[in-house]
């Protein structure tokens, strides 16, 4: 029960923060959002865990990390687009990179392989 009142609160949570402003800036071409690495009950997640964008889209990402617990440095790749950041908790970090292949690509944490990773939905 209680890890049911849990789940509910967080997913409240998130649904609240998703509902509450867009969960990134598209125009004309352009992506511009932000990026949480979080700890949930001692697993290490980047969120949102997909992002989606159109072929041919510049996108802007702002990379935070707010995982309280030690290493305070995370990873964020996206190795199919040659994107690599170490993340250090309090030093926000922004990649940026045009989508110009379509498809899914993993995103994950090259310095934790063991982190759940996420992926980044390209669509022509």
């Amino acid at each position: 029960m209680r890890m049911a009142t849990v789940l509910i609160g967080v997913a409240g949570g998130l649904l609240a923060l998703a509902l509450a402003r867009p969960a990134g800036a598209q125009s004309a071409g352009m992506l511009a959002m932000t990026v949480v690495n979080v700890e949930y009950e001692g697993t290490k997640l980047w969120l949102p865990g997909t992002i989606t964008v159109k072929k041919g889209t510049k996108v802007t990402l702002k990379l935070i990390n707010n995982v309280p617990a030690d290493p305070n440095q995370h990873g964020f790749a996206i190795p199919d687009y040659k994107v690599a950041e170490i993340v250090t908790r309090g030093e926000p970090k922004t990649v940026e990179f045009v989508a110009d292949k379509a498809g899914i690509f993993p995103i994950i944490c090259q310095l934790h392989p063991a982190h759940v990773g996420g992926q980044l939905v390209v669509l022509e």
